[in-house]
């Protein structure tokens, strides 16, 4: 026997595909990746494998209790997903490169308007304000990283980063 530790969905999934290839099953009906049993337990749960071809399901704290002599294996997604994304937002920049896409802006100002938020065409906060559903906690999260490192890092800088956030957020605020 042996005992998997999902602690989120992604890892669940991951692993039932990886036993559903091996024959693994729910009751020697449902193959491993037509039942979600994550939800039960959410990051608790623990899918038991049987010696032979069973799967079961029970929460982390349910296994150490009674399947004491029996090791806990933490079962992560592998990472070759997130690899393969890297590599193409890399071989997508050197095909903007080599298509002679101009990058380089003369501009220095680093708080107003930073020259490398531009590249591509559109400002990246503009892309941000369009995509994040919660765009204030994003902005207070940003409000608090540059006053709380200021004396550390850049100074005057930061805080005039986080006072254009702050003046940003004012401005979304009062939009609404």
């Amino acid at each position: 026997m042996k005992l998997y530790h999902t602690e989120t969905q992604e890892d669940f999934d991951a692993l039932m595909a990886e036993l559903e290839a091996e024959g693994y099953m729910w009751n020697e009906v449902e193959k491993a990746t037509e039942n979600n049993a994550w939800y039960v337990f959410e990051d608790n749960t623990v899918v038991v494998k049987d010696w032979d071809t069973d799967l079961g399901v029970a929460s982390k704290g349910y296994c150490e209790r009674i399947y004491i002599d029996t090791p806990i294996e933490k079962y992560k997604a592998k990472q070759d997903e997130v690899a393969k994304w890297y590599d193409d937002a890399a071989n997508i920049m050197k095909v903007l490169s080599a298509g002679g896409v101009y990058m380089k802006n003369e501009n220095n100002d680093n708080v107003n308007n930073p020259a490398h938020y531009n590249t591509g065409g559109i400002e990246t906060l503009d892309y941000i304000k369009a995509k994040v559903k919660d765009y204030p906690s994003y902005v207070a999260g940003n409000i608090l990283k540059y006053v709380s490192r200021y004396e550390h890092k850049n100074g005057i800088e930061d805080l005039k980063k986080a006072q254009f956030y702050l003046n940003d957020l004012i401005e979304w605020m009062e939009s609404d």
